[in-house]
Formats: structure tokens, C-alpha cells, sequence
């Protein structure tokens, strides 16, 4: 319960970023260096949740570790209730009011953008727009350039 409200203040009251940061890993999100989380960011199942370093949340986006359909028959034919870890690694921007989906992979280096709907794995530096969520290209890879 203490990890709920501290998750809410968080979310809803104005404050650095680095002091939302750490009262969200105080809450218990598990989470690495210099993580940026604007304000009105929704957890459900926060301990299903793992943030990478240097990651940004934009303002009002979701990571729903858990979803449910309260007793509809499409809980029982597509599996709708459901509780799985989200991964977000390292580098990864997450636009305003995106959502993403139980059991989802951000590669690193991703980008999400605007009210997207994430509803399957992203691979590394790629950059999903829309509703469903579908990659539209992908950064340039220094990494690969060198090699």
C-alpha cells in the first residue's frame, strides 16, 4: 500500500525529474540510471516492469503489466486476462501516451512514438508509430557501422 502512494505522488505532483525517478524506485519499480518519467505514468503490476538505463517516459503513458477482461468471453478465447513482464532496455523514448502491452520487449535504442499501442516485441533501434503499433524504420546503428 505505502508503494501505491508513492507511486501516485510520483505520477501526479509536480517535481524534478531525478526526485521522480527516485520516488518511483522507491515504490519498488525496478529500474536503472538516469531514468526520465514525466508526470501521469501508469504502472499496473509495477513489480512486472524492468527499465533500463537511460529510458524516457514521456507524460501519460501506460506499461500495463497486467490486463484483464472481467469475465467477457474474451478472456476465455483469447486469453485477454493476463499478467506477464514488460522489458524496457537501455536508451529506449517512450512518446506521450503510448501504451505498452503485457509480455512486451523494448529493444534498446527504440523509439515509441505518440499514442502508440505496443503490442509485440520491438527490436533494438527500430521506430514504431501507430495504433496497432508497426516499425516504420529503424535508427542508424553506429555500432554496426564501425564493425
Amino acid at each position: 500500500m505505502f508503494g501505491h502512494i508513492i507511486r501516485y505522488a510520483a505520477s501526479m505532483l509536480p517535481m524534478p525529474f531525478p526526485v521522480r525517478g527516485f520516488l518511483y524506485k522507491l515504490s519498488g519499480i525496478r529500474m536503472g540510471s538516469k531514468v526520465t518519467i514525466d508526470r501521469d505514468v501508469q504502472f499496473t503490476m509495477h513489480k512486472h516492469v524492468k527499465i533500463g538505463d537511460r529510458v524516457t517516459l514521456a507524460k501519460s503513458v501506460s506499461l500495463l503489466g497486467n490486463i484483464t477482461t472481467v469475465h467477457s468471453h474474451l478472456e476465455q478465447k483469447y486469453s485477454m486476462n493476463r499478467t506477464r513482464d514488460i522489458v524496457i532496455e537501455d536508451d529506449v523514448y517512450i512518446g506521450v501516451k503510448a501504451t505498452v502491452l503485457p509480455g512486451i520487449k523494448i529493444g534498446r535504442m527504440a523509439t515509441i512514438g505518440a499514442n502508440t499501442l505496443v503490442t509485440r516485441n520491438v527490436p533494438p533501434y527500430a521506430i514504431v508509430l501507430g495504433v496497432p503499433g508497426r516499425i516504420y524504420g529503424f535508427r542508424e546503428n553506429s555500432e554496426q557501422e564501425k564493425g
